[in-house]
């Protein structure tokens, strides 16, 4: 029994990954940066209803330590809308397109054109969730405990060590390529959103670290507390370390995958 027959739906999304995610990278700039600050809107859109989530159980009833598992199950939940908009309306995220090291490892995807889409979408993820952020506060989003779930966030990561943040990305970019990765085998909607759902749920609820949504999620915890200072250097620190752990896990997951449906075949 051949390959294609034991896992069919397997099997095929690998065949095709390489060049799909080739075919990302060759988009001309200003519409890679585009779609690219979407994306990072869409993830910012994830990670405040993420925040209104917890805000909300935690003020609802008595011993709220006892309902801590709930609410970062539905803050996961919540939070999956984020890349849910992005794969279905084709943006361009970061963390995602760490998995095109599959088509540089084909032969596919030249390393420079690689490196180019990386940079090019990072920065959009960036500009997308910053101005999100912004725009949420300024219509007070903060209010009715955001603020303070927002907060607690921004210490939490804040309280970790490098190795931490980096080991937590590396966990936390597997669970989204495998969501990107279910995804592209989904040929309906609502397929999509159940391949997406689960994976994403797993890294919220565990409070793993998402660069680009570390990109909203820290510019919201900062503004909600004013008046303790922003720890810049420590924030960008977050960022480095998140983005390169992120990228360690996505090229992880692509290329062993693909090794093992038999998709790494040099081309010719």
């Amino acid at each position: 029994m051949s390959d294609t027959r034991k896992n069919p739906v397997g099997n095929a999304i690998a065949q095709a990954a390489p060049e799909a995610l080739a075919a990302k990278a060759r988009q001309p700039w200003m519409r890679m940066m585009v779609l690219a600050g979407f994306a990072g809107a869409f993830i910012a859109f994830g990670s405040v209803i993420s925040m209104v989530a917890q805000s909300g159980l935690a003020q609802a009833g008595p011993g709220g330590g006892d309902a801590v598992g709930a609410v970062q199950l539905l803050s996961g939940l919540a939070f999956s809308v984020g890349l849910i908009l992005v794969m279905i309306v084709g943006a361009e995220l970061f963390t995602g397109n760490t998995m095109m090291v599959l088509p540089a490892a084909t032969g596919a995807l030249p390393a420079g054109r690689m490196i180019r889409a990386w940079t090019i979408v990072w920065i959009g993820n960036l500009v997308g969730s910053i101005a999100v952020a912004l725009f949420f506060v300024a219509a007070g989003g903060l209010g009715d405990g955001v603020g303070e779930a927002a907060a607690s966030m921004v210490e939490a990561k804040m309280a970790k060590s490098a190795l931490a943040v980096f080991c937590s990305a590396i966990l936390a970019n597997m669970l989204v390529c495998l969501a990107v990765w279910m995804s592209m085998g989904a040929a309906t909607i609502p397929a999509k959103i159940l391949a997406i759902t689960g994976p994403i749920m797993i890294f919220v609820a565990a409070g793993l670290e998402h660069s680009v949504a570390n990109m909203s999620i820290l510019p919201l915890g900062w503004l909600a507390m004013p008046g303790e200072g922003v720890f810049w250097l420590a924030g960008l620190q977050n960022l480095l370390l998140s983005s390169l752990g992120n990228l360690l896990g996505g090229a992880l997951l692509a290329l062993g995958l693909a090794y093992g449906h038999n998709a790494l075949r040099q081309e010719a």
